[in-house]
């Protein structure tokens, strides 16, 4: 593990491996002919449209007016606003949640800088400022929803920026919106220069700097020299719902571990199983990061034949 490894070369499908047919055309041999020293793609080669969270301007929450004055909400930019020692996004209460498998908490607004298209910077972190799925969504004390977002942990806090057409990137990568599609990674680095450190695993898997990335969010608790994608290094676009993978011992969806799987057995059937949906430990059926209560016929193997008797 001690050299730095480039897949889109290795393989011979440069930022189109990385990018499925997300980045095409001259995106491709940019990359193809990039040095050290010249950029392997620059903002008018990232062919992905992008997406920007709606921006809405409001007057009032309830009884809360928008304003400067106590117990108002004042505004913090971009659709943002401060409500005391909490941020909504318009009337939406925002949530972090700083450590696993504890509550969700709100943001402070001394921390809290909008950066357009749906972007903040809170303290070193970089936040999209919509819930990303169903699981986020919490209820507040009076039933209203707030929602729990999801830090970009690959993105750099300090050099992250959007530019006007809404295209985020920082000092290293730009960075593929995927947040209107929930089947695919949500966000997808593009290495600037050469790459140097980052290795694509496939599947949405990245291994970057000793550490593994699902998209832009780090998978946790991994032994990232020995995980790969159960797949093998599939472009994200050809992998449907089988985004497994798994290091010397445990097994992960997407970010998720999937809890009673363990990487040796473990296995995605590519016959009779529409968009790898179902993946096999043993006799074990998992559809996503969820155990079957029932295996699926799948993993059962092919039954012998019973031989009649004379």
């Amino acid at each position: 593990m001690g050299s730095t490894r480039h897949s889109w070369k290795r393989l011979g499908a440069p930022l189109a491996f990385l990018l499925g047919t997300l980045v095409t055309g001259s995106a491709a041999r940019a990359q193809e002919a990039s040095t050290p020293d010249t950029p392997a793609a620059d903002a008018s080669q990232v062919q992905a449209t992008p997406a920007a969270a709606p921006e809405v301007e409001i007057t009032h929450c309830g009884d809360k007016q928008v304003g400067t004055g106590e117990g108002q909400l004042r505004p913090l930019g971009h659709g943002f606003y401060a409500d005391g020692n909490r941020v909504r996004r318009g009337c939406t209460l925002l949530l972090q949640r700083p450590l696993k498998n504890r509550p969700p908490l709100p943001f402070a607004p001394e921390s809290f800088n909008p950066l357009g298209c749906g972007f903040f910077r809170y303290a070193t972190s970089i936040y999209w400022s919509q819930a990303l799925s169903d699981e986020d969504h919490v209820s507040e004390t009076d039933g209203q929803r707030a929602d729990v977002l999801t830090r970009l942990d690959l993105a750099d806090a300090g050099t992250f920026e959007v530019d006007a057409d809404c295209r985020p990137r920082d000092a290293r990568f730009f960075y593929l919106n995927n947040t209107s599609r929930p089947e695919l990674p949500a966000f997808v680095a593009v290495p600037r220069g050469d790459g140097q450190g980052y290795e694509e695993l496939g599947c949405g898997f990245v291994r970057y700097e000793g550490r593994v990335f699902f998209g832009a969010r780090i998978v946790e608790g991994v032994h990232a020299p020995s995980f790969t994608s159960v797949l093998g290094r599939l472009p994200y676009l050809e992998c449907g719902a089988g985004m497994y993978g798994k290091d010397r011992a445990k097994v992960w969806w997407q970010h998720q571990l999937v809890r009673g799987a363990r990487a040796k057995m473990f296995r995605v059937p590519k016959d009779e199983n529409p968009e790898f949906r179902v993946s096999c430990n043993g006799r074990r059926s998992f559809q996503l990061a969820v155990l079957d209560k029932k295996p699926n016929p799948l993993c059962l193997g092919a039954r012998k034949p019973v031989k009649k008797r004379k």
